[in-house]
């Protein structure tokens, strides 16, 4: 039998010593140390072992450590004076090499510390945790492990007290009201228990009240602590917690009147002082024929108290980095929980502000009861600040959205964590660089690729993270084959990829083509679902929000919404590095390969990018220039290739944990191998200190953390279909919408080299502008247009016989500038989305089905996808070139129906689909693709 492990306390309080006392008696060998030598004694006259100091209490070999809050904190103020890791700095204490940290703040009170019934949240790197496991589950009834590394479960803690804090003021508020009503205390607890009024801490704390017995299972001066770490947080956050600053004056009110070693619940003496036992005593009212009316006003009163508590504590969790998922999954089974929280943390997750009473209708509720109060001259400290708070909500022009609105309150103040100024960025500006002579001059590559690829999926069996890839086009399947992608977020879709045995999906968001604020909404829809859909499971994920390697897309607004949805991971990854479409970081600088030449990527056509310019190839200063208010240059830290080549895992190692808290990692590639070893640095780390990340990165970072090796590219005989001029075959068929000046030159390319065996039809998208401008809306417009129905036909027909199409956009870029007088009335989105509609309109139309799909350009891709071949579920089979992926629908139930937005004309199973980004390949690489799958 495994002896049991020493124990030290140091400090002895009145938590402490209970829960040292109850080691004792499990078996443990306990010793402890407290500034105060009667609870030392106390200790050792149990059997305990009297320490004189803390060193003398750590110095038994093979023993846990249990710091009281009080050392705690002094600790944490080490991080912040001194920035030096938490294990570090404990190591300097105690001389030791040793040492593993766990953070476990603990709650229950005395009497649970006592009984070995606590409720435990830990964190810290996961050796910590496996090897503090016997000794915290000796002490607790319920233990949360939280990922996030040291400090993550005091935050938690920290909330959770925030709300246990209120909840106890709000019942003693409202116990007093309900006797100065002249009403009986005993009836209204009873009615307020499974209502929507109830909390966790009215059914804990109220019973005490009614029996006057201030016995301290739980000291009020307990709370006087911890509302007062609470506020504090909030002043270090820049946070506003109006509601937790008016419970710690209750609590500060109730020491001062010398209630501060009674029980916390009797703090409703504050609200009774010429009567303390008034509550109790009104347990003898008799009961009248009004009693009802007042009951729910008093019981809404009580909710709506509950309700902007909940608000409140959401947005301190989001201010401190915490997943908002997470924390409502634990808040709701601890002490800080109510039925108002439960209701309300959902809506505000989902950003459903329309859900429940406006917040003008409970506003008149909690006024008419205040100004009962009034009359009373009974003081309502915590319904008359939610009351202000409604007030403020109904001016700034809230009144009309349901209560979730109320966190836009929060949203409107400063950010949590402020930053600098910045000083006005200049871009530094940085010269072509010859690829091959640049290439050879870096330190040499000494990890194989099979050997990368064998330890990631080796470190992956041993995780069940799911990593879920929100990818803004289709073309972040790249480099990836055998792998889900999801163009619907419905959650019963989300679960059945959340119980599948892969280790990661795509979602298709699409969101490169949506406006900033409309990237914001999906974003947040569809991570919240995500996060409903993890809960659901039990299962735990990261996201990478994959966007272009050339930089272009919504990199602000897509982090912000991680962030205000699912908290804010330990640190994000930058990660654009593709190597297939030449996108190479050498010295934090982000080239494009074109031919033998390194271009720097601000000096590209893709920074001019209508939507997504920038000026910046240096990716510390694009992090600057795209998101200054959020990141400082303190908060950027990234991993060369010198640590990578160099110094290996134990290097890239070291710099993920240099970052600081929210910080960003700008990671330099210019090979797979590269990739491959800092994503098993990556793991590594997470596996030993239990972080959690955020990805903002090409699709090369995807396949590379998922151990997905590279394949040849697919023929179409390995779909099983024939290439043989015998065998009855429908053409395939291209469609073209991408402009950028690459796909232009690729499909000069294709028609010169495929000649006759390729009929081209083009979209005059002057021509199509100049129909929309007589027409009311683009849908009529498309099934108006004759052009768009002689294409159909044709296409129809040249497709029956055997013979492959391209359709394509005229080449010409048209915006409002560039339009006629007559179409000035389009928006350059109404253009856009007209051109874009068109070919889908084309495809949806179409009489037969083609022998494959091959779709050029992200936007085209992403339509052809959805709203063409209709695809809810698709399969990634593989690669027809380097970066171009292929996909299809495998099953019926993978396909849209009908209600959904699905083809009339029956669904295309097993089609496949070349996703054919724009910016992918050389001038050839396009024909190469058509004429390997042509019927020859």
């Amino acid at each position: 039998m495994t002896p049991k492990p020493k124990v030290a306390f140091i400090g002895l309080g009145a938590m402490g010593l209970g829960m040292a006392l109850h080691l004792l008696e499990t078996g443990y060998t306990v010793s402890g140390f407290d500034v105060n030598p009667n609870a030392v004694e106390a200790l050792k006259a149990r059997g305990g072992i009297a320490a004189s100091s803390p060193r003398d209490a750590r110095s038994t070999p093979h023993s846990s450590s249990a710091w009281s809050p009080t050392q705690r904190r002094r600790i944490k103020s080490y991080l912040r004076i001194l920035q030096v890791p938490l294990e570090e700095r404990f190591r300097v204490d105690f001389a030791r090499l040793d040492v593993r940290v766990v953070d476990c703040p603990v709650s229950g009170g005395t009497v649970r510390a006592a009984n070995g019934t606590l409720t435990i949240l830990c964190s810290g790197a996961s050796e910590a945790l496996t090897a503090s496991e016997p000794v915290l589950d000796s002490m607790s009834e319920s233990r949360y492990v939280i990922a996030g590394g040291l400090g993550s479960a005091n935050k938690v803690k920290l909330v959770n007290q925030h709300l246990a804090g209120v909840h106890i003021a709000a019942a003693a508020e409202a116990m007093g009201l309900v006797a100065r009503l002249g009403l009986n205390t005993r009836v209204f607890h009873d009615e307020v228990l499974g209502s929507k009024a109830t909390s966790w801490m009215f059914e804990n704390r109220v019973p005490h009240m009614l029996a006057d017995d201030w016995t301290p299972h739980s000291a009020l001066g307990i709370f006087v602590k911890d509302m007062g770490i609470v506020t504090t947080e909030g002043l270090s956050q820049n946070i506003p917690l109006w509601l937790a600053s008016s419970a710690e004056q209750l609590y500060l009110l109730g020491a001062q009147m010398g209630y501060d070693r009674e029980d916390d619940s009797g703090v409703a003496r504050v609200f009774t002082p010429n009567s303390p036992s008034r509550v109790s005593t009104s347990t003898q009212t008799a009961r009248s024929f009004n009693d009802s009316k007042m009951f729910e006003q008093v019981k809404s009163m009580l909710e709506t108290v509950h309700t902007v508590a909940a608000i409140e504590a959401l947005s301190l969790g989001n201010s401190l980095g915490l997943s908002a998922h997470e924390l409502v999954s634990i808040i709701s089974n601890a002490a800080g929980a109510s039925e108002a929280f439960r209701t309300v943390a959902p809506l505000v997750i989902a950003g459903d502000f329309s859900s429940g009473p406006t917040i003008t209708e409970t506003r008149e509720k909690l006024k008419e009861i205040v100004l009962i109060a009034k009359r009373l001259r009974y003081p309502l400290h915590l319904a008359a600040t939610a009351l202000t708070l409604y007030d403020l909500a109904v001016v700034q022009g809230l009144g009309d959205e349901g209560n979730a609105a109320l966190s836009k309150l929060w949203a409107q103040q400063p950010s949590s964590s402020p930053k600098s100024k910045s000083k006005k960025l200049e871009p530094t500006k940085y010269s072509t660089l010859p690829k091959s002579s640049t290439l050879a001059s870096l330190p040499p590559i000494t990890h194989s690729t099979e050997s990368l690829l064998e330890e990631i999926q080796s470190s992956l069996r041993e995780t069940n993270t799911k990593l879920v890839i929100l990818d803004d086009d289709p073309t972040g399947t790249q480099t990836c084959h055998d792998i889900n992608v999801l163009t619907m977020w419905d959650v019963d879709l989300l679960v059945t990829e959340f119980e599948s045995e892969s280790k990661g999906f795509f979602i298709l968001t699409n969101s490169r083509a949506l406006a900033p604020d409309e990237t914001r909404s999906l974003v947040s829809e569809v991570l919240a679902n995500v996060g409903q859909a993890a809960s659901i499971t039990n299962q735990k994920f990261e996201v990478v929000l994959r966007s272009d390697s050339t930089l272009r897309g919504h990199f602000l607004e897509e982090l912000e919404s991680h962030i205000e949805t699912i908290g804010s991971p330990d640190a994000w990854i930058f990660a654009p590095f593709f190597e297939p479409g030449g996108r190479l970081t050498i010295g934090d600088v982000h080239y494009v390969a074109e031919g033998d030449t390194l271009v720097p990527a601000a000096e590209t056509a893709f920074a001019k990018d209508r939507s997504f310019g920038y000026a910046s190839s240096n990716l510390r200063e694009y992090v600057l220039e795209k998101a200054g208010g959020r990141f400082t240059r303190e908060d950027v830290v990234s991993v060369s290739l010198e640590d990578i080549r160099l110094g290996g895992i134990e290097a890239v190692s070291a710099k993920l944990l240099s970052v600081p808290k929210g910080g960003i990692v700008v990671m330099n590639a210019a090979a797979d191998e590269d990739m491959l070893l800092f994503c098993l640095a990556l793991l590594d780390v997470q596996k030993k200190h239990n972080l959690r990340f955020g990805y903002r990165t090409g699709a090369s970072f995807v396949s590379s953390r998922l151990g997905i090796p590279r394949k040849n590219a697919m023929k179409p005989s390995q779909l099983r279909l024939a290439v043989s001029s015998g065998a009855t075959q429908a053409g395939g068929f291209i469609v073209a919408g991408s402009y950028v000046p690459k796909s232009s030159r690729q499909l000069e390319t294709l028609i010169r080299r495929r000649g006759s065996g390729l009929d081209v039809l083009t979209v005059d998208v002057p021509g199509l502008l100049a129909e929309a401008a007589t027409q009311p809306d683009i849908t009529t417009t498309l099934r108006n247009s004759i052009a768009l129905r002689v294409i159909i036909e044709r296409v129809s027909t040249t497709l029956a016989a055997g013979k492959d199409v391209l359709v394509m956009t005229s080449r010409e870029l048209m915006t409002v500038d560039t339009t006629s007088s007559s179409t000035r009335k389009l928006t350059n989105l109404e253009i856009n989305t007209l051109v874009a509609q068109s070919l889908v309109y084309i495809l949806r139309n179409l009489t037969i089905r083609p022998r494959y799909l091959l779709a050029k350009g992200g936007v085209t891709s992403s339509d052809a996808a959805t709203a063409g071949v209709c695809i809810k579920r698709g399969r990634v089979l593989g690669q027809a070139a380097p970066g171009v992926p292929v996909w299809w629908a495998e099953r019926e139930e993978d396909v849209k129906g009908l209600s959904e937005g699905g083809r009339e004309e029956g669904k295309w199973t097993k089609l496949p689909l070349i996703v054919f980004p724009g910016n992918v390949g050389d001038e050839d690489t396009l024909a190469d693709v058509v004429e390997g799958w042509a019927v020859v």
